[in-house]
């Protein structure tokens, strides 16, 4: 994907995530995010 496609993706979901009015919605999406890089620093991490 270009990076252009990916920074309109990006921004596409950031609105999404505006709209959101649940709080539970919201934290378990922020939850997931932190979870899903902190997993990527790993992998990062254990490359040589």
């Amino acid at each position: 994907m270009s990076k252009y496609l990916e920074d309109l993706q990006m921004l596409r979901l950031i609105k999404a995530f505006q709209k959101l009015k649940a709080p539970d919605t919201r934290k378990a999406i922020v939850v997931f995010v932190d979870a899903a890089l902190k997993e990527e620093e790993e992998k990062r991490k254990k490359r040589p």
